[in-house]
């Protein structure tokens, strides 16, 4: 009989995940290099090799995944897609792509739907604080992955980018050009990039001893409409904001048209500041400075670890966390192009 890896892992005296990441050259794993030896050296001796994912291990399998995103339409959530099916694909696995549009009740019935057909785990792009949803995936003990978005903090396993510290840089970046009146083309306060990314605006200002003004807070949704029409009310007001920090870059984009439209110059007139860097945003005329996370790498950490879960039989709470980067661009500094990349680790696990 060919070894299992629970069995390896009992040898190994590490987790099963442990020993598939290893056998699967998973660059996010950091172990040991002591425990990396060891594990490799116990590989070597038993000829273990990862087959599938334990196709022979799961006589119930269907070898489908299924990805549940907010809009099909949004540039991110097609790299996030990509970077599933990318991981997914070499392991023998199919991915569905559900699409919500951002209601709770799709969400639902899709979710209800893959249960129904017994798909093998999910990749939940499009949870809510406090999401009913999540809750049912955790009592049907299904393997699954909450990416980009979260829902009770600390209890599922996540991959995304550090939304508060993202918001903080890219507001900063805007202090730091002597921006006094800043205005946040905010996201959902239900959903979790929305209200981190708000946070750190928020703390950007108190770092800079700068005080906020709640009228320059406009809840703006996810889509370039919903951005555009924040951006008119925002630019309504008696003393409209010189610089704009956007949830999104799709909502940096509807804000952005809107500026036009008013006649207003970008950066000279109104700076703005996206989050995302999708392909659309180095292509903007001017330029979109935004905040860089590695959206495909999104897509692929959360497949392996949904894929360690189905392999090993085994829930996870692990969360990565990739840390975003300034890019500057033109729409904050004229004649600017070139990124703006610290020298902060690129993520962190926990």
């Amino acid at each position: 009989m060919p070894v299992t890896l629970k069995e390896l892992a009992a040898r190994a005296n590490v987790h099963a995940s442990t020993i598939s990441r290893v056998a699967n050259n998973d660059p996010g794993l950091r172990i040991a290099a002591a425990t990396r030896s060891r594990i490799e050296a116990l590989l070597r001796e038993t000829g273990y090799q990862p087959n599938g994912i334990a196709r022979g291990l799961k006589m119930r399998q269907t070898n489908v995944l299924a990805v549940v995103i907010p809009d099909v339409t949004n540039p991110f959530f097609a790299a996030l897609f990509r970077g599933v099916e990318d991981a997914a694909a070499p392991n023998g696995f199919n991915v569905l792509l559900c699409n919500t549009d951002g209601l709770p009740e799709r969400q639902r019935s899709h979710l209800q739907s893959l249960q129904v057909r017994r798909v093998d785990g999910v990749i939940l792009a499009s949870s809510f604080l406090k999401d009913p949803s999540v809750h049912e995936l955790r009592k049907q003990g299904r393997p699954y992955v909450l990416v980009n978005r979260f829902s009770d903090d600390g209890e599922d396993p996540f991959v995304g980018s550090d939304d508060l510290l993202g918001g903080q840089l890219a507001t900063a970046h805007l202090i730091d050009l002597g921006h006094t009146r800043i205005g946040h083309l905010a996201g959902n306060s239900t959903v979790s990039t929305g209200l981190l990314r708000r946070r750190g605006y928020l703390a950007a200002h108190a770092v800079a001893d700068l005080e906020s003004d709640q009228r320059l807070i406009v809840e703006a949704g996810y889509t370039e409409e919903s951005g555009a029409a924040a951006a008119r009310r925002l630019l309504a007001l008696a003393d409209p904001p010189t610089a704009v920090f956007a949830v999104t870059d799709m909502v940096a984009l509807g804000a952005a048209e809107v500026a036009r439209q008013m006649g207003l110059r970008i950066p000279e007139d109104l700076a703005i500041v996206g989050y995302n860097d999708i392909p659309l945003a180095s292509r903007m005329n001017p330029g979109l400075t935004t905040m860089h996370v590695p959206i495909h790498d999104f897509g692929s950490a959360a497949a392996r670890l949904l894929l360690d879960q189905i392999e090993s039989g085994e829930p996870t709470r692990r969360r990565v966390r990739f840390t975003p980067d300034l890019i500057i661009r033109e729409s904050t500094v004229a004649g600017a192009g070139q990124a703006l990349r610290t020298a902060r680790p690129n993520f962190s696990a926990e």
